[in-house]
């Protein structure tokens, strides 16, 4: 019995001995759930679906969004509790990140040892030195994380095929209309209307309008009259807007500006009844949804268009293609080391740091992004025989039925747009040619891509419209009418507000954005005008001019900038 008990010691230290690595693996790789603060994202709460799973299986996190988008007082309830969480993406590399510093919410990276993260190290140096340098200039020491949407190379256009800055037209709807033209911003309405009276409804019977919008990414203008300024070149600065290849200002609330003029557009829309009435009341999944099925004939920006394109459609020559009003010069954004002004932090108090490192390497690897974008690799997409990347037919159709496509319980369940990453902020610019490789990160730049969608839409789009473009950044380089952001413009630093003009802006903005529906939804020209006048002497006494003086010396000095680094 002695032997028997020494023996049964003997195996169970042995035992023992084999599992404590093990041991120590399963404790650093205990369940976590980790906050992310996010101005960006469009969704607050539990990450879920496919991209929950693959964070768990690789990370053995769970993460929850905070979003100012969802609610709009996060950002003041993290700062008033010091504590914004663990991953922290800011829309701006601006007075959210000063405000930030003052309080001490983010964390110095000089005190992390960023060797294992190669990918980081590689990649985002400039990135990180950029946010250095802000940090700096305003009086703080430290590295406290790194820009967004960071190029590989310096200097190249920021879209592959589908311009973000772009004239969306349902080219079903523009054929049976009888191709009108488009000359100016103020033909829209008439171009819109034609096109709406060819198709009232879907084929479910629904309401169609030409035009329509949402409020949630605005806290000084109506996004859906401003951005229509970006087919003339203009970029956002807060509210003003600048053309970096002419170097022209507009001011938001000049009498003879062009927001004005766009605004009286949109408000001619919904005079016409083509701009949907509910737009000031729904948010971004909603106006998702409808252009999904089919009831908007217009969409703002390239990116989104997938929404609602399909092969099967483009067979029938139905879908979004890219259109230019004929006096216009769109803004096209180039792409730069230095990245974006919008940035990635980690918060003061994370315990999980390493944790966190981990996640944003892997977001910023080929194979993180691409999972991050499309799904799955092994499910909807894969990489073939040469190790070119290509998507599977399950894959299509996820990216053309995201709301209605099942995920296998196995890959998190659920459709694929609920799984889909709510993060909504690059690490990488997604939509560029990897250097070395005959390949892009974005799919677009896939050989199955062209292959995909060579169609009856496409093909009938370049003949009958775009004069043999292949794309819509074709068609912008074929005109030649663009306006290309330089480099030195992209990486330019803006300066922050001073105390006193974040105190002003706080008191106009809301009334810019609030006026700003008030007359897109004008029932006519005189009720317009009294609503523009009551915003522009309101803001004015407000101290608007002394924010836009503010604005319009740090534009010179970006000016400037571009000039000595061009």
């Amino acid at each position: 019995m002695k032997k028997v008990l020494c023996l049964v010691l003997c195996l169970a230290l042995m035992a023992t001995m084999f599992v404590v690595p093990a041991f120590a693996e399963f404790t650093y790789r205990e369940p976590i759930t980790l906050t992310m603060f996010s101005g960006l994202a469009n969704y607050a709460g539990e990450q879920q679906g496919w991209f929950a799973k693959e964070l768990k299986d690789r990370f053995n996190v769970t993460l929850k969004i905070v979003s100012t988008n969802v609610d709009g007082n996060a950002w003041t309830a993290g700062v008033s509790a010091g504590d914004l969480g663990d991953i922290i993406c800011l829309g701006d590399l601006g007075d959210q990140f000063l405000t930030g510093l003052q309080a001490e919410l983010f964390l110095d990276w000089d005190e992390l040892d960023l060797t294992p993260y190669t990918n980081i190290t590689t990649y985002l140096g400039d990135a990180l030195q950029k946010v250095s340098n802000f940090a700096a200039d305003a009086g703080y020491e430290g590295t406290y994380g790194f820009t967004y949407s960071v190029a590989m190379e310096n200097g190249a256009w920021a879209e592959l095929v589908d311009p973000t800055y772009a004239l969306q037209i349902r080219f079903d709807a523009w054929e049976k209309a009888g191709k009108p033209e488009l000359k100016t911003l103020e033909d829209l309405p008439a171009f819109l209307k034609a096109l709406q009276d060819a198709v009232p409804a879907t084929e479910n019977g629904e309401k169609v309008y030409a035009y329509g919008g949402f409020p949630d990414w605005e806290d000084c203008k109506m996004k859906f009259t401003w951005d229509l300024m970006t087919y003339y070149g203009y970029q956002e600065w807060d509210y003003l807007g600048v053309n970096y290849a002419t170097r022209a200002v507009e001011d938001q609330l000049d009498d003879n500006g062009l927001y004005r003029k766009a605004l009286k557009v949109v408000n001619q829309m919904y005079r016409d009844g083509i701009f949907d009435p509910e737009s000031s009341s729904q948010n971004f999944d909603t106006y998702s949804q409808k252009l999904s099925a089919g009831r908007y004939l217009m969409a703002m920006w390239g990116w989104i268009i997938g929404n609602y394109n399909s092969a099967d459609k483009a067979a029938n020559k139905d879908g979004f293609t890219t259109f230019m009003i004929e006096d216009s010069a769109p803004a096209m954004q180039t792409l730069s080391t230095s990245g974006s002004n919008r940035m990635w932090a980690l918060g003061a108090n994370t315990e999980y740091a390493d944790r966190c490192l981990e996640i944003i390497d892997w977001l910023s690897s080929e194979e993180g992004m691409i999972i991050q974008s499309y799904g799955p690799k092994g499910l909807t997409w894969d990489y073939d025989e040469d190790g070119v990347p290509y998507m599977t037919d399950f894959g299509w159709t996820c990216q053309e039925d995201r709301a209605n496509t099942q995920m296998p319980a196995e890959y998190g369940g659920g459709t694929f747009q609920d799984g889909e990453s709510k993060i909504n902020h690059e690490t990488i610019k997604l939509e560029q040619m990897i250097p070395g490789k005959t390949y892009s990160f974005s799919y677009k730049g896939w050989p199955c891509y062209a292959e995909h969608y060579a169609t009856a839409l496409s093909k009938a789009w370049s003949e009958e419209y775009a004069d043999g473009a292949t794309s819509g950044v074709d068609l912008y380089r074929r005109k030649g009418q663009v306006s290309v952001q330089s480099p030195a413009a992209v990486a330019y630093s803006k300066a922050s507000l001073s105390e006193e003009g974040q105190q002003k802006r706080a008191q106009f903005a809301p009334v810019m954005k609030e006026y700003s529906w008030k007359c897109a939804y004008a029932t006519s020209d005189e009720e317009f005008d009294a609503l523009w006048n009551e915003m522009v002497s309101t803001c004015k006494s407000y101290g608007y001019d002394d924010v836009t003086a503010e604005y319009l010396a740090d534009i010179e000095n970006c000016f400037a900038y571009m000039d000595a680094n061009d």
